[in-house]
């Protein structure tokens, strides 16, 4: 659960390849590990942002995404079909099960530490969260955190570009009836 030591666990990639999650943590600032399946359309709308931002940002945050009930082959086919080039898996049925994941996609964010810092149950729908994930747990500024709202916690906000209107023009605006006021 949130806020616990992910334990080291490995995987098998469609071509064979086995690798531990902790030799990726050992090279990575933050992994994600998503769950998906093949056939799940909002996971299937998610992959091009979770890609952009893996290309953008793969020299320190990795993703592992993985799928109980697609085989290694399937799991390939439907890589080599959305163009992904991050690691995908197959992984054993328990797995789900042992994170309390019902919806998919889900996303388990592990941070340097190897503690789960973020678990976000549905799609992300923008390229925004995944940027914003990627800039909050790599860097040397990094403070550990637990976001227990889920990708709300760390998505920047804007500033904004206009600027601020004076006391006196809110009050120009406001006192254009029969009430007079001073505004501050």
């Amino acid at each position: 659960g949130l806020g616990d030591v992910m334990y080291d666990f490995e995987y098998t990639m469609p071509d064979g390849t086995k690798a531990k999650l902790s030799d990726m943590l050992a090279e990575k600032e933050v992994v994600l590990l998503n769950f998906w399946f093949a056939s799940c359309g909002p996971c299937a709308t998610e992959f091009p942002y979770m890609e952009k931002a893996y290309q953008a940002y793969q020299e320190k945050a990795g993703i592992i995404a993985l799928s109980y009930i697609d085989d290694a082959a399937a799991v390939g086919a439907y890589q080599s079909s959305m163009g992904l080039s991050f690691p995908m898996a197959s992984c054993n049925s328990a797995w789900p099960s042992i994170f309390g994941i019902s919806n998919y996609p889900t996303t388990v964010v592990i941070d340097r530490y190897g503690v789960i810092a973020l678990i976000e149950v549905g799609a992300l729908t923008s390229l925004r969260p995944f940027t914003s994930l990627m800039e909050h747990f790599i860097g040397d500024d990094y403070e550990q955190k637990l976001c227990v709202n889920g990708v709300s916690d760390v998505i920047s906000v804007a500033k904004p570009t206009e600027t601020m209107p004076s006391s006196d023009e809110i009050a120009a605006v406001l006192n254009s009836g029969d009430i007079q006021a001073t505004y501050r």
